[in-house]
């Protein structure tokens, strides 16, 4: 089901993020190819990665504090979504600044060139993707530079 981006009428899909390993789906997001990139898909590439790395982080954190994340979870699926969702409940409600916290949250500043020095990865399935895909996108990448969806720190 597409639902409108933030401050628009433009309708979008719930994604998932993907590096350039995955191929580009309706559902799944990844970087425009690195040749030839015009100033938009920087920023589209830019905030893609940035976004990646923020739920990679998330994970980390909450693996690192809970521990339930550092093996499999071996459970029934309904239960282990019930843990999922204590994990995050819990995680807002520990304070930013307590000191075992701290160690393990990035830094707003440490967050430049997430992409830099990343070996180029191999797409798994060389095809085209969908004129759909594509077009989400194009979508994506128009809202980012666009007034209401542009950030400070993209540029």
């Amino acid at each position: 089901m597409d639902n409108p981006i933030p401050g628009t009428d433009t309708a979008m899909p719930y994604v998932f993020i993907g590096d350039e390993a995955f191929p580009l789906e309706y559902h799944l997001m990844r970087p425009f190819p690195r040749r030839s990139l015009t100033d938009e898909k920087k920023i589209f590439n830019y905030r893609l990665s940035r976004a990646r790395k923020l739920k990679v982080c998330a994970f980390g954190i909450s693996a690192n504090m809970w521990g339930i994340f550092l093996k499999p979870i071996e459970t029934q699926p309904d239960f282990a979504c019930d843990i999922i969702k204590s994990v995050c409940i819990l995680n807002n409600f520990i304070p930013n600044n307590e000191p075992h916290r701290m160690k393990i949250v990035d830094s707003e500043e440490s967050w430049t060139s997430p992409t830099q020095n990343m070996g180029r990865a191999e797409t798994v399935l060389n095809r085209r993707p969908s004129n759909k895909a594509m077009e989400a996108r194009d979508k994506l990448t128009t809202y980012f530079v666009s007034p209401t969806g542009s950030v400070p720190w993209q540029n």
